[in-house]
């Protein structure tokens, strides 16, 4: 039988599956190359992508053994094939490419102007990555969304199916967007209920049926559920307070995802007024999901501590707008949104062009000229090719002949060294030592190693960002120092790295409190010969508004050494919290085995500041002195 082509569903159904098929994930999995030079953090990426992989192979328990704010599905944002199955990848393209296909035809039926239609689609297909990364979650956010939207318009249970599908993948891949979604699930629900769109009874049993659905899977993938969103919470938490550009190095870049931002309040100015003048109220929560939408992903943008990351901004905003939202509208108002939706996807595809340095043509060639690497891809896949460059991560025989097969970690982040050399990984379970950056997660790592402390300890002294390093993970650093042995170093990727063996018995640290004080911003703090302090510093009314609609504002730890010379590090509400490390002076991996074995070669703090905006946080702050033995 033909295709009845006069019939516009059939022709707009055609025309949205072939806009949808070149949608496929390329490359079909990701090899990432190691470097053997430059700086280290060149490695972090790597490190944390094949360590959460490494974590579902043994099966780890995450929020126990692993804390983070990706989970057992994170596979599919890294696109990391390392004991993942080809056909596991191949299902997850195929229920993408379905989500987009059911979206752009929706889209294409609903918009009265085909034509803007058409162009908004393929605009928002250039925009899009074609490999999402760590944005898969806000593509499925906007499938959410989209099931949402179908939902409301007719509650048909496939809806809600799919809908579940998208929420608890979400929970799964990246958990603060899956419980974005489950929240938004809720609303929506109450929204239905409200407008007696849908009986008390269904409602009640689509909640718990997504609730039971995380449960059993929860199960399958080893997820402590407890310590999963504890534990995440604090990694969102300490992140937003600390992991931000400063706006001077910058601003350009902000201000123009401040014009989008507004951009985006003005055009939703015209469902507003839409649904008021109509009195459709129940519709005011699609755009509210929108601003919510922008709103949040603005916010990860500019705390996320990487330029990189303005491009995801403006690449992943317009992508939203097609979920329904212009389909509420009659036909004038319609004809507005569709009209203000072009401009806005057409002002950041110029975005994209000068911050990524994406043209359109290069855009256009990723996306529709190299749809065959796809299928090439597939067919070669081979998921042992992920550890065949210990020559990046190279470890002399010697010290490979003393770890043998103990349990080992290393510090800060560049578990590529254990995973490369196949070693007997045993992290702690927030495993990369910048992202300690609570005093609950810092809490969570000194109780592992007072359990279960690794036999070896791989330690190489750095942070990123101009942050103390000896802060990160301070009680453990306190803890090796107290517990290990050195016994051997060697240098790589121009590094010194040393080989630290512990002790025959392990002892807890003795917590010692000689006072506590209060001093003030901005205002020298003599150290009087403690080794710690941990210092309470509260932000002003104007600096959490700064905090909640921007980024938190900067503080930067002053030390006076005893020579008299200054530092300046990078520190942040949650990290004083946790305590700062004001013994001696440690500088590089050299001084850090000076510390291990007679810190007295090393120079002494004598003093610190907090420097601060008086007008984000408040003047008085507490301080713990502490020593520890």
């Amino acid at each position: 039988m033909k295709a009845n082509l006069k019939n516009p569903y059939t022709t707009w159904s055609i025309v949205a599956a072939l806009l949808a098929i070149f949608m496929l994930n390329t490359p079909f999995a990701v090899h990432p190359e190691l470097v053997d030079k430059g700086p280290s953090w060149l490695g972090l990426d790597v490190s944390w992508q094949m360590t959460l992989n490494y974590a579902l192979k043994e099966k780890w328990v995450w929020g126990k053994d692993i804390v983070y704010t990706y989970g057992p599905l994170g596979f599919l944002s890294t696109r990391i094939g390392w004991g993942i199955p080809a056909w596991l990848f191949f299902v997850f393209d195929v229920f993408l490419i379905a989500n987009f296909f059911f979206l752009f035809r929706d889209f294409l039926l609903g918009t009265r102007e085909k034509f803007i239609a058409i162009l908004i689609i393929v605009v928002t297909t250039l925009l899009l990555g074609t490999n999402h990364g760590s944005d898969l979650s806000w593509v499925l956010t906007v499938f959410i969304y989209y099931w949402m939207f179908k939902s409301y318009k007719e509650p048909r249970t496939f809806y809600f199916v799919m809908m579940a599908a998208c929420i608890v993948l979400c929970f799964f891949v990246k958990l603060n967007a899956g419980l974005i979604g489950i929240t938004f699930l809720g609303a929506h629900l109450l929204n239905l209920l409200v407008y007696k769109r849908i009986r008390l009874f269904k409602a009640l049993w689509i909640f718990a049926g997504v609730l039971a659905l995380i449960g059993i899977l929860s199960a399958l993938l080893h997820v402590h559920l407890p310590g999963y969103i504890k534990g995440a919470f604090e990694i969102i938490k300490g992140y937003n307070d600390i992991m931000h550009i400063d706006e001077g190095d910058y601003g350009r870049s902000q201000r123009n995802i401040g014009y989008l931002l507004l951009f985006t309040l003005l055009s939703l100015a015209i469902p507003l007024t839409h649904s008021f003048k109509q009195r459709k109220l129940s519709t005011l929560l699609f755009s509210l999901l929108v601003f919510a939408y922008i709103f949040l992903l603005r916010k990860q943008s500019i705390v996320r501590n990487d330029a990189q990351h303005y491009y995801e901004f403006f690449a992943y905003a317009p992508f939203v707008f097609l979920f329904g939202i212009v389909q509420l509208l009659d036909e004038t108002y319609q004809k507005y949104m569709a009209r203000a939706v072009f401009c806005f996807s057409l002002f950041a595809l110029f975005m994209i062009a000068e911050y990524n340095n994406r043209q359109v043509d290069k855009s256009f060639e990723q996306r529709y000229l190299f749809w065959g690497n796809y299928w090439r891809q597939l067919g070669a896949f081979d998921t042992k090719q992920y550890q065949t460059q210990a020559d990046k991560r190279y470890i002399p025989q010697r010290a490979l002949s003393l770890i043998g097969n103990k349990t080992i970690d290393v510090f800060p982040w560049d578990s590529e060294y254990i995973l490369e050399n196949k070693l007997n990984y045993s992290p702690r379970p927030v495993f990369q030592s910048f992202s300690a950056y609570t005093e609950k997660l810092g809490r969570y790592n000194y109780q592992h190693y007072i359990d279960k402390a690794p036999q070896v300890i791989l330690y190489d002294y750095e942070s990123i960002d101009g942050r103390y390093p000896f802060n990160d993970d301070l009680l453990v650093n306190f803890f090796i120092c107290k517990n290990y042995t050195f016994a051997d170093s060697f240098t790589s990727n121009e590094r010194l790295r040393l080989v630290l063996l512990r002790n025959p018995s392990v002892t807890p640290l003795e917590i010692v409190v000689p006072k506590n004080t209060v001093a003030g911003i901005n205002k020298p703090i003599p150290v009087d010969w403690v080794m710690m302090m941990q210092i309470d510093i509260e932000e002003t009314f104007a600096g959490k508004m700064q905090a909640f609609f921007n980024t938190t504002p900067a503080v930067i730890l002053k030390m006076t050494r005893a020579n008299g010379s200054v530092v300046k590090y990078k520190v942040s509400k949650e990290l004083l919290k946790s305590g700062i490390m004001v013994d001696r002076w440690v500088a590089n991996t050299t001084d850090f085995y000076k510390y291990l074995n007679d810190k007295n070669t090393l120079d002494v703090i004598k003093e610190v500041e907090l420097i601060a905006d008086p007008d984000y946080y408040k003047e008085t702050i507490k301080i713990k002195y502490i020593n520890i033995k």
